[in-house]
């Protein structure tokens, strides 16, 4: 499939209508560059998060995806501008999160690592600015982001059949950008880029076992 160099896809895997309808109301107020397009691709019924996106990447040639969480509000409304700025800029950049860390410890957990980048406003019981070390210049370049928000300018499989769950999928594929010879990283933001409406609670069902099939595959 021929990819559109015009084209934004949004992704997101979605079982609550109430919170992707607050995704999409913020997607609809971003500025859209000169002669781009938006589409937005809901991944329901996924039985993983890397199955749900490699389906969004079977249908759509767009070259520049977006995956974010259903609870993930971007309130940057010039980041299609700034994500576009940073890619035309470095071919070699193929995978940009809003928090990772410079280098993954060995347990493969992004915030172990001892420089971490990024900010994130998040809201529990009350919102809360999650900053790290500051990046210096465009782009801070890292092993590994979280997954709340992952942009993409190169199509790169999301590795369903190891990563068949909702843990470590974002850590896969920033490893498995950089064995394609692709850069990570966490671009400046003076002011957060986005909004994670994580509530009280984050699921953690099954994170230790994949983060030991994570350490055993690319450790």
């Amino acid at each position: 499939m021929k990819n559109d160099n015009n084209q934004f896809l949004f992704v997101t895997c979605v079982n609550n209508e109430t919170y992707y309808e607050q995704c999409l109301a913020h997607i609809d107020k971003l500025v859209v560059p000169n002669g781009f397009s938006v589409e937005k691709y809901a991944c329901r019924n996924s039985i993983s998060m890397c199955q749900g996106y490699n389906s969004a990447r079977q249908v759509s040639s767009a070259q520049y995806k977006i995956y974010l969480h259903q609870d993930t509000y971007i309130i940057n409304v010039n980041i299609l501008n700034d994500i576009l700025k940073l890619f035309t800029h470095d071919p070699s950049l193929g995978l940009l999160g809003m928090a990772g860390c410079e280098r993954l410890p060995k347990s493969g957990v992004w915030w172990e690592g001892k420089k971490r980048f990024g900010k994130v406003l998040e809201h529990r019981r009350t919102y809360s600015l999650l900053a790290f070390d500051a990046v210096k210049r465009d782009m801070a370049q890292v092993e590994a982001i979280d997954g709340l928000l992952m942009i993409t300018q190169y199509d790169i499989p999301w590795n369903e059949s190891v990563f068949d769950g909702w843990h470590f999928y974002d850590a896969s594929q920033a490893m498995e950008y950089q064995k394609h010879g692709y850069r990570v990283g966490v671009p400046r933001q003076d002011m957060p880029w986005c909004l994670h409406d994580c509530g009280e609670q984050i699921n953690m069902n099954q994170f230790h076992y994949y983060q030991k099939i994570f350490q055993e595959h690319y450790r």
